[in-house]
């Protein structure tokens, strides 16, 4: 059985709150939803982190990983196009 508890955060920079209506908004939630669901997922992986070796958490996308055929080096060039792309992208949203 669940209950509801309220929580009140007081403190948080201008900046930070407008970045979480942001990021909410581009979920498509409110900033409440946007930050019981970050509560939450930040919750799960830290049981998870408590109960599981690092071996384990990483064991699907290993497979995963062995299982697409691609080499280390392709994974490299994906992770370095991905890192390109995000920053980029905060370069972009810097400038408006």
């Amino acid at each position: 059985m669940s209950t509801a508890t309220t929580i009140r955060v007081s403190g948080l920079r201008r900046q930070t709150i407008d970045s979480l209506k942001s990021q909410a908004k581009a979920q498509g939630m409110s900033v409440e939803g946007y930050l019981r669901e970050l509560i939450e997922t930040e919750m799960s992986i830290s049981e998870m982190a408590r109960r599981k070796t690092i071996d384990e958490v990483f064991a699907p996308a290993q497979k995963q990983f062995r299982d697409s055929g691609k080499s280390e080096e392709e994974l490299d060039r994906l992770v370095d196009a991905a890192r390109t792309d995000k920053q980029n992208g905060v370069a972009k949203k810097k400038k408006r």
